[in-house]
């Protein structure tokens, strides 16, 4: 049976991590060691630490780093000296800065093992990856899987018939009686509509895009048809702004709560103020809302396009009028037939193509090779 090593910044709190990663190790075909660079401890840490002032986010940032580089570093002369058939990487085996030491132990490593190198974001413009440390992971990397063909491009070309396509998915929400869920969604729909949005909260500023937006269809809903609508916030920071119409549940973000807004929910949300980095993204929130049957609104941005099909939701154009955003909102909010119509060609959608069992096929292929 191989042996498997896979790095990975924190196995249950980073979404990248768990969703492109962890969640399929227990069905990988070999012996699998998950080697988490960031324990949930300083995660968290750093992750609460732009609250704090700049003497103390300096401190955490120092802390956290060292943490990172200290224990990557002993997983690497580990396998070093342990050498395992395969190494599966998500993004970085450490961020912005690799000391010489370093790179050397990643690159002794990887000549030796297989790497499959996964990525879901455009980590070359964000920082989260040193150029020369992308370099190597090119060079040296068997297969590397990204979501999308705008990350494929930020591959050297030479490098490009390594890349593999495979889109995030969610295999943790699926066990749900479809028939049952549909019934009770429809039966809340009669008063109110329910809009869910899931992120993180460096993912705040686009959802402060379309409050305005929401908040005006909020009204319109309520005065014309007499249903409340209802935005659900699930994030590890709450969005703090004022509405008239629009009902906002701030809700911090764990896996099981999370799973449960998002079935108790009619729409799914995934605003996008669209730049170089949000092209880049892989639209897993929209492929989350989808695998349950909800319908979505989203972006008219990068992969969003690739995710959103004919009437499985609605996508809408990245600008600052907030028609748009209000005539997409109404337009699966008045009427149940359309919400339905909308509701079965999404987990169509989802089951065509983003299902988690085609997923762990396609890893176990690439590990097999």
């Amino acid at each position: 049976m191989k042996r498997i090593s896979v790095y990975v910044r924190n196995k249950e709190l980073t979404p990248s991590s768990y969703y492109r990663i962890v969640q399929y190790t227990k069905g990988l075909e070999g012996n699998v060691i998950i080697r988490e660079i960031a324990p949930k401890l300083i995660y968290k840490l750093k992750r609460n630490s732009s609250n704090r002032n700049t003497v103390l986010r300096f401190i955490v940032d120092f802390l956290y780093y060292a943490v990172m580089l200290f224990r990557v570093s002993f997983y690497l002369i580990v396998d070093n000296l342990i050498l395992p058939d395969c190494v599966i990487l998500s993004k970085t085996f450490c961020p912005k800065y690799s000391p010489l030491f370093l790179l050397g132990l990643i690159k002794n490593l990887i000549k030796r093992s297989k790497l499959y190198w996964d990525f879901d974001d455009y980590i070359f413009i964000s920082g989260e990856i040193s150029k020369s440390q992308k370099k190597i992971l090119e060079v040296y990397s068997k297969n590397i899987i990204v979501t999308n063909d705008f990350l494929k491009a930020k591959i050297n070309p030479i490098f490009q018939d390594k890349v593999h396509l495979m889109p995030t998915t969610d295999g943790d929400l699926q066990g749900f009686d479809p028939i049952q869920l549909m019934k009770e969604r429809t039966n809340t729909f009669q008063n109110e509509v329910r809009l869910v949005w899931v992120a993180t909260s460096g993912n705040i500023r686009h959802i402060l895009r379309v409050i305005d937006s929401l908040d005006t269809a909020g009204e319109e809903l309520f005065q014309k048809f007499h249903k409340q609508l209802i935005l659900t916030v699930i994030c590890d920071k709450p969005i703090d702004c004022k509405t008239r119409n629009l009902v906002i549940r701030n809700i911090p973000w764990t896996r099981d709560i999370a799973k449960e807004e998002i079935y108790c929910s009619h729409i799914g949300i995934m605003p996008l103020i669209e730049d170089e980095y949000t092209r880049g993204k892989g639209g897993f929130k929209l492929v989350q809302y989808i695998s349950t049957g909800l319908p979505v609104l989203a972006s008219d941005v990068g992969y969003n396009k690739e995710v959103v099909g004919e009437k499985c939701g609605i996508l809408v154009e990245d600008t600052e009028d907030t028609k748009p955003w209000i005539d997409a909102v109404l337009k699966l909010s008045i009427d149940t037939f359309t919400w339905c119509e909308f509701s079965e060609s999404a987990y169509s959608q989802w089951s065509e193509r983003f299902s988690f069992s085609k997923n762990m096929a396609k890893w176990n292929q690439l590990i097999q090779s």
